[in-house]
């Protein structure tokens, strides 16, 4: 009563995700160029030849719109914590 067992072949491809094949979607956007100049308009060097590599200006694009939705946030809470404020203001004056 002996059973052989079949080796399964491995499903994991020998190439790792991403490196050396194209896209298989060929309808997949191409991504445009990011110009770090124009998201820092005030720098004085070319940033774009300061980082070249492009997860780096994906990151501090990323960065940037995190600062700008961190920024509304605050202003939003302001305006809800003020009328929380002027609110209890009014009922422990009457």
């Amino acid at each position: 009563m002996s059973e052989e067992k079949q080796s399964i072949p491995d499903p994991s491809p020998s190439v790792p995700e991403g490196e050396g094949e194209a896209p298989s979607n060929p309808a997949e956007p191409v991504e445009k160029e990011i110009d770090l100049n124009l998201l820092f308009p005030d720098s004085e060097t070319d940033l774009n030849a300061l980082f070249p590599d492009r997860d780096i200006k994906h990151l501090l694009k990323s960065m940037t719109r995190n600062k700008k939705d961190l920024h509304a946030l605050k202003e939003r809470f302001l305006q809800e914590n003020e009328t929380e404020d002027d609110a209890e203001e009014i009922e422990s004056s009457d």
